[in-house]
């Protein structure tokens, strides 16, 4: 069957992958000499016996997809657009599944099933939706459901990013989510320690299982998974530095909490190397020898194979779930101000800032992808450069 909108015959290939144990399929093929990819879940478990049908469902596929590519246009154009938007945000989620990081699927999905349950309730096609739905979406999200508006941006870029799939795949025309003017977000203001108050904090938190992990966290703001992930194969105790270059994550995954190790931090600038502190350096080499006579006392049922700095006694990893509960009853039981443990991370670029080093230099401490964003979170603490301004106005315009 050739296609008329071209007179080229589109050639349908795929390839039959395994993705969390069950088997997709992604298909291959050319409009106009660009190559195009589309995956589909094929719903059948990868297990012994499963193959050959999973085999027979990607050939049957294929062919119907060849099929519909190289029917003419003006009987196919926009043919899925009598599909339910909800039933069309549910399947491009599972289109999703293989394009993004195992820990970052379940925001898509904790988003999706919250938009689609509210357009498969009010029954909108895809080629019926309008800007003027998604903005009473975006409305219900934040008067009825409590939701700011950053949060509501991140509803937004799904949508859009689905309808403009939507778009390519000539269901639909134009994108509706195109040109929509969101409500503005608040400026996010962190809280944090001040000197005294991390002081404290150092004070109660001797000999708890997490003492470490909160004086790394507020002497190099590292985020909770970067603490939970130091390996002794990132410290360089002849050199002194210690290197980001290793995280533990803990995400829900098909109804499983599982945890994620990467050899990689959230991006390119989060990895870095660092000087170490001569404080941490000591604690860090105490607790290299406090290791090895766990290792030598618990002999081969020492659980740390990997090397890790955080664990326990016998080495088990403190996973991030754990830390976040018992820095969370630590505050608690000492009657200290309530803060996350990630605001320690904020605890330590407020006490930098003070101390007169500047937005770029914590920049790379933190490990910020752009400037940008330190300036954002930051700069409403940012108090030596309003004094200097302060100053200089003074001496300019003395009564």
């Amino acid at each position: 069957m050739t296609n008329t909108a071209t007179n080229n015959y589109i050639e349908v290939t795929s390839n039959l992958v395994v993705m969390r144990g069950i088997y997709q399929i992604v298909l291959n093929y050319y409009i106009k000499g660009k190559r195009k990819q589309k995956w589909k879940s094929l719903k059948i478990k990868a297990i012994s016996g499963n193959k050959n049908l999973a085999k027979r469902k990607q050939k049957e596929i294929e062919r119907q997809f060849e099929e519909e590519l190289n029917t003419p246009k003006e009987t196919t154009q926009y043919k899925g657009s009598n599909i339910l938007f909800s039933k069309y945000m549910e399947e491009w989620l599972e289109t999703m599944k293989p394009r993004v990081e195992l820990s970052t699927f379940p925001s898509y999905e904790n988003k999706v099933k919250i938009i689609s349950k509210y357009f498969n309730d009010l029954g909108i096609k895809l080629c019926d939706l309008k800007k003027s739905h998604i903005k009473t979406f975006y409305n219900h999200l934040m008067q009825t459901r409590n939701i700011k508006p950053q949060t509501v941006k991140r509803y937004h870029a799904n949508i859009h990013k689905a309808l403009k799939e939507a778009v390519e795949l000539d269901l639909i025309p134009i994108n509706p989510a195109d040109n929509i003017k969101l409500d503005k977000s608040e400026q996010y203001i962190a809280s944090y320690y001040n000197k005294e108050e991390l002081e404290k904090l150092f004070d109660v938190a001797k000999g708890s299982i997490i003492e470490l992990h909160i004086l790394l966290a507020s002497y190099y703001g590292l985020r909770r998974e970067e603490v939970c992930g130091l390996k002794y194969s990132s410290i360089n105790f002849v050199d002194h530095t210690i290197t980001i270059s290793h995280t533990v994550t803990q995400c829900n995954v098909d109804g499983q909490y599982i945890t994620l190790k990467k050899d990689r931090t959230k991006n390119k600038s989060s990895y870095r190397t660092l000087p170490l502190v001569p404080v941490i350096e000591d604690l860090l080499l105490k607790e290299k020898v406090k290791q090895e006579e766990n290792k030598k006392y618990f002999g081969n049922t020492y659980k740390n194979k990997d090397g890790y700095i955080l664990v326990d006694d016998e080495g088990n990893l403190i996973k991030p779930d754990r830390v976040t509960k018992t820095f969370k009853k630590l505050i608690e039981r000492n009657n200290l101000k309530k803060i996350r443990f990630h605001d320690l991370r904020h605890s330590c670029a407020s006490l930098l800032l003070a101390n007169g080093v500047n937005m770029k230099e914590i920049q790379q401490w933190l490990g910020h992808s752009n400037f940008n964003t330190t300036a954002n979170v930051y700069s409403h603490i940012d108090s030596s450069s309003k004094e200097k301004s302060a100053n200089i106005i003074a001496n300019i315009l003395s009564v």
